[in-house]
């Protein structure tokens, strides 16, 4: 399988969590996403993360590439077939996909000249992923040591929010979800995948 990815992205970092968790990660050649020529002809839409199976079947959006890999892989289910706990799985993984999407906005926002900057805009975006954390530190009690697509995506979530949003202090306020997020990036699948700035 070939993986475009970017070492930065938090929907690239879920994917190999969850490759590792399903214990694929050895089958995945990784192409970094600066070749824009190769991801455009696999993903119209230029976008990480893309997935090429080993018979040649594109596959683009984070979640149709867990899903994937949930159904090839041994591990843990990461999407439940039980229609109640796929629905909680789902709807929190949904939050988490929300979080880093607020996320990524407010960051490329900073990173606009400054005259043309809109407050309003990263302000909204900030309110979005506090609202989200405040639901999560609602429901990290019932996390507890379940690895499953909502889980890998709060932690790649809140890794995010550590590496590019530092100033929101997200634990403050937050110990619940705090404990379970040390508990879980101890994990040596998201230990090994910490993001980086490239050098």
């Amino acid at each position: 399988m070939k993986l475009y990815f970017s070492q930065t992205s938090p929907f690239v970092r879920k994917v190999v969590i969850a490759a590792q968790e399903k214990g694929l990660a050895g089958e995945v050649a990784f192409v970094e996403a600066a070749d824009m020529d190769g991801l455009a002809g696999d993903n119209p839409l230029e976008k990480v993360p893309a997935l090429v199976t080993d018979d040649g079947q594109a596959l683009y959006d984070s979640m149709v590439i867990c899903d994937y890999l949930d159904s090839r892989g041994s591990g843990p289910e990461l999407i439940p077939a039980d229609p109640a706990a796929r629905s909680t799985v789902l709807c929190r993984h949904a939050l988490a996909d929300g979080i880093m999407e607020a996320g990524l906005a407010r960051v490329m926002e900073g990173r606009r000249p400054e005259d043309k900057q809109w407050s309003d805009w990263s302000e909204r975006q900030e309110g979005k992923i506090t609202r989200a954390l405040d639901r999560l530190e609602s429901e990290a009690a019932g996390l507890g040591d379940t690895v499953d697509l909502s889980t890998i995506a709060v932690g790649a979530a809140l890794g995010y929010v550590d590496f590019r949003l530092g100033h929101l202090n997200w634990r403050d306020g937050r110990p619940a979800l705090a404990a379970w997020y040390e508990a879980f990036a101890k994990r040596p699948s998201m230990a090994g995948t910490v993001p980086s700035d490239p050098a």
